[in-house]
């Protein structure tokens, strides 16, 4: 979800930043040596693909983890959020506050969002063509009935592919079949 929800905001943004400031989630986090944070495998995977330095808040330092605290905290105090479970609802009254207080002057940054992102937008790196393969990965060989098995259920994939090896990606409750060459082949 960590790696969606990042890939959708660079897709907001039309570039990825050369740097990105996480707190030390466990989605992200393989561990500490020396105090310094390793990233997950995954996180390194995801980072390379989009170009950017994973970096970590210090441990117990208000200063670095107030930064990405203070806007999760902005918005669920500004956010008003419609008493709903419908997504697509929550998402529009979302998007609709956000163009509020985008078109506005920050205090913080003495500037108009909106505008300043035109502006920074150029230091911003090109995002890749394709998004990165995100949730869970598995490679799996292809058997004589033109299936794969994943967690108990068999999966169907084009005949030409028995005895091939395909990856299996598992991600928010659907399940995704790429080929050797990269494309989907099955969903």
């Amino acid at each position: 979800t960590t790696f969606a929800l990042l890939a959708e905001c660079f897709e907001q943004l039309h570039g990825a930043p050369a740097k990105v400031l996480a707190d030390r989630m466990g989605c992200l986090k393989a561990g500490t040596v020396a105090n310094v944070v390793i990233p997950t495998v995954d996180y390194v995977r995801f980072a390379t693909h989009y170009r950017f330095v994973p970096d970590f808040c210090h441990a117990h330092d208000p200063a670095s983890k107030g930064i990405v605290e203070n806007l999760v905290g902005y918005a669920k105090t500004d956010l008003i959020v419609p008493d709903n479970d419908d997504l697509t609802i929550v998402n529009a009254a979302a998007e609709q506050w956000c163009t509020e207080v985008n078109t506005v002057v920050h205090s913080e940054i003495c500037a108009i969002p909106a505008e300043r992102l035109v502006i920074e937008r150029d230091v911003l790196r090109t995002l890749p063509m394709l998004r990165p393969r995100i949730g869970r990965v598995e490679v799996r060989k292809v058997d004589k009935l033109s299936t794969v098995r994943v967690a108990s259920v068999r999966y169907s994939v084009p005949y030409k592919l028995v005895g091939r090896h395909v990856e299996v990606v598992t991600h928010d409750g659907q399940v995704r079949i790429y080929g050797p060459d990269g494309d989907v082949v099955a969903e």
